[in-house]
């Protein structure tokens, strides 16, 4: 076990290295841990904050691992589910990917934990040897690593499926070929994304991202719209904004000197600056959402995740014609698709009035909730875990 712990804990050239060495890290580990059951709410997500940033991981969620044993004892038939996050709340793909299935199989009863949940952005897993030999002595019957890959990863996945914990990698992005290769299964959001898994696709399976978007929530087409500006709204990534180079050159036409571009992202130049619970209710207050995509391959398998957000809020939306998209809403009916720019300020033309506007805003948008519900989504996460762990339910 010592072995394996040094390899997750990284070597100098290692991304995953933690800034401590290997005492240290121990010694400042088990501080924190004492520290944080001293604290009130706010004072542990300080704490996490700040130890996640000094060491490039976030520890074990000893206490969550803790409620889920006890469960198990009580309920060994019940499947024991827990969850390695790439980030907190504030990262779309653990919410989508993650917390959203974890609270559905919660509300069914599913022995379902989260084990890890960083506040910073693809902190390095960096597990103590303490910790390591806790998570993989607690025999969960599955482990998912959200977004979670590197050597550090891959250590700790072959060391679980060694005990006969079965493991899982579920991506939203085009990366994490190396822990695809050491776990049992490897879920995409989408086709493209199963390409991770190389040409194995046996061990592959496809459940899409879960409905970002407060249930109920939704463009109010009752109340009449405000002046004659037309808000085309983008929300992304800001490594993601000149992917709008289409839209802007569309925004030239002259037919389209009445709209103007907001942007919702992080960093400056942007309209807004991103918050998780300002962002849905600063789309609702546009008009048309856009969502241009790149011509490489990391885009072309991007899924559906903000395009089922957006028409969950009811919004029209004009959109490049990647797979995923094309596989969720109609070309003319619930988006439109365009590639050109030309085809970019046609498409936005076209919904310039109210009126056409909230018919493509709520067209198809029935589907989609059924479809991409977190009850639909969860349902599938639990069906997927059913399936690697017989006997369980």
């Amino acid at each position: 076990m010592e072995t394996m712990a040094v390899r997750l804990a990284g070597s100098d050239a290692d991304a995953g290295r933690s800034t401590f060495g290997g005492a240290a890290a121990r010694v400042a580990g088990a501080a924190y841990r004492r520290t944080r059951r001293l604290l009130p709410g706010a004072g542990r997500r300080a704490l996490d904050g700040a130890f996640t940033a000094l060491t490039g991981a976030s520890s074990l969620r000893y206490l969550d691992l803790s409620r889920g044993l006890r469960r198990r004892r009580s309920a060994p038939d019940r499947l024991f589910v827990g969850w390695l996050l790439h980030a907190d709340e504030d990262g779309g793909g653990a919410r989508v990917h993650a917390l959203y299935p974890h609270a559905y199989l919660r509300s069914v009863g599913i022995n379902s934990v989260i084990l890890r949940k960083p506040h910073v952005h693809y902190a390095p897993l960096a597990f103590g040897a303490d910790e390591v030999a806790r998570l993989v002595a607690a025999r969960l019957d599955v482990v998912v690593f959200q977004g979670v890959h590197g050597a550090p990863a891959v250590a700790l996945a072959r060391a679980l499926r060694a005990a006969g914990t079965r493991t899982v990698f579920v991506t939203g992005d085009l990366l994490g070929s190396d822990i695809a290769q050491a776990v049992d299964r490897v879920v995409g959001a989408s086709d493209g994304l199963t390409a991770v898994a190389g040409p194995d696709r046996e061990r592959t399976s496809v459940i899409e991202s879960a409905l970002d978007a407060p249930p109920g929530l939704a463009k109010d087409y009752t109340r009449a719209a405000h002046g004659k500006r037309v808000r085309v709204v983008w929300v992304g990534y800001p490594e993601n904004l000149p992917l709008l180079a289409p839209v802007r050159a569309a925004l030239t036409d002259p037919r389209l000197a009445h709209y103007e571009l907001v942007t919702i992202s992080r960093g400056p130049g942007v309209t807004y600056e991103w918050h998780r619970r300002r962002v849905h209710h600063q789309l609702l207050a546009c008009d048309i959402a856009v969502l241009p995509a790149g011509e490489s391959d990391w885009y072309r398998a991007k899924p559906n995740t903000r395009m089922t957000m957006l028409k969950a809020l009811g919004l029209p939306m004009v959109a490049s014609p990647i797979e995923a998209y094309e596989r969720t809403l109609t070309h003319g009916l619930g988006c439109y698709f365009a590639r050109t720019p030309a085809e970019w300020a046609d498409a936005l033309y076209a919904l310039a009035e109210p009126d056409a506007r909230r018919i493509m805003g709520l067209a198809e948008r029935e589907i989609v909730l059924a479809r991409y519900g977190h009850e639909a989504v969860g349902a599938k996460w639990h069906a997927l875990f059913r399936s690697l762990v017989p006997g369980r339910h």
